[in-house]
């Protein structure tokens, strides 16, 4: 977190039980992590970083060298009030930017809800990261959170990678039904998950549709 324009942000910070560090310029970053051993501290021990730009300094360059150092570490931005939100901080911040006026207590909420989508169990494939708990599915910096249903069919493909899943299979056991009557909620849910995990959901790489059969969820360097 750089000096902080926002003076009452840090107290408050502190009373909720959050260590801080704060950097003012990227390149105290990059020390980090080209000599932990000097400072004592790494970057990997930075659960969530706060750039605030709320008294008109710019940090684009600052979410940059973050993003570069730390490609999935959290982000929030805070701007001051008659500064645009820029897709470029969107996508840097995966949303996560706030626009002056904002309390404290907005701030230190959404990072309360940020740290909460990191804890708990965890699948991972190639680039992909589901924890369980929070629903959260993260695919490098971009995460998204899903519906039960949308986790509970991604964690049932992730836990049976390389093989083809049919649809019986499938509604049997995310949905609990052997119906099969009508399986347009599956597609559905299937096209919703690509939405969230491919970077080109109409040429999905990770999770593709075996005709005929089902699917199959694959990382793409394995295939």
């Amino acid at each position: 977190m750089p000096d902080s324009g926002l003076t009452t942000l840090e107290p408050t910070l502190l009373k909720k039980g959050y260590e801080i560090r704060v950097f003012s310029d990227p390149q105290q970053l990059q020390s980090l992590s080209d000599s932990p051993e000097q400072t004592g501290f790494s970057l990997s021990d930075i659960d969530l970083a706060i750039v605030d730009c709320s008294s008109g300094w710019d940090g684009m360059d600052c979410c940059q060298a973050l993003r570069k150092l730390h490609p999935t570490m959290p982000l929030i931005l805070l701007l001051a009030q008659d500064m645009p939100i820029l897709t470029e901080q969107k996508r840097l911040t995966c949303g996560n930017v706030l626009r002056a006026p904002f309390t404290p207590r907005k701030v230190t909420n959404r990072a309360k809800r940020l740290l909460d989508s990191r804890r708990g169990t965890l699948l991972h494939a190639g680039e992909l990261t589901l924890n369980m708990e929070s629903r959260c599915v993260y695919r490098g910096n971009v995460f998204h959170r899903l519906t039960p249903r949308q986790a509970k069919l991604l964690q049932v493909f992730m836990q049976n990678a390389g093989q083809t899943l049919t649809r019986r299979f499938l509604m049997e056991t995310v949905w609990d039904t052997d119906y099969m009557g009508d399986t347009r909620t599956l597609d559905v849910h299937v096209r919703w998950i690509r939405e969230r995990i491919e970077q080109d959901p109409g040429s999905p790489r990770y999770l593709r549709t075996v005709r005929g059969i089902g699917y199959r969820f694959a990382v793409p360097s394995e295939e």
